[in-house]
């Protein structure tokens, strides 16, 4: 099974400086994780994360597959795996909320507006648990998925 840390190196690629489309192989190995039985939170996350970004990024650029039947039940997966709607997790239901929020096509363009009231819904949790929002700092040397969170706002809150 790959490890968390030879994945961010290979997702480093992608946001270094000669700009890889290496989220693709970043994405396999998730689902190599996945397959063989990781359910660790950051292995959920951050497969979330690669699923949506496939369809809200062009796939040239980033390598991930265009296949949103795939991506489409990743995404759902590693959302029950967290706990789905009844997550106590901000983290998890604050960026996961976000994406469906953002762009629910991304997830399911067949069901937009199931996707995103879960955003609403997530999004509204993740502020009752955590008012104070979500530091940048708790997204450092997290991959893709951490540069992309970090870069939301300087306290990353659900209503902002």
């Amino acid at each position: 099974m790959h490890s968390l840390e030879a994945i961010t190196k290979v997702e480093d690629l992608y946001s270094g400086p000669q700009g890889q489309p290496s989220l693709g192989e970043a994405f396999i190995m998730l689902q190599a994780r996945w397959a063989s039985g990781a359910r660790d939170r950051e292995t959920c996350l951050r497969l979330a994360f690669l699923s949506w970004y496939s369809c809200a990024e062009p796939n040239g650029y980033t390598g991930l597959p265009n296949d949103q039947e795939l991506t489409s039940e990743i995404f759902a997966n590693a959302l029950a795996a967290l706990g789905g709607e009844l997550s106590s997790d901000p983290e998890v239901c604050y960026t996961l909320g976000l994406m469906a929020k953002m762009f629910p096509w991304a997830i399911c363009a067949k069901n937009q507006t199931h996707w995103r009231h879960v955003g609403q819904r997530l999004t509204l949790r993740a502020e009752a648990i955590a008012p104070q929002g979500l530091t940048p700092s708790e997204f450092v040397s997290r991959g893709a998925y951490g540069q992309y969170f970090s870069h939301q706002s300087p306290n990353l809150k659900a209503g902002s």
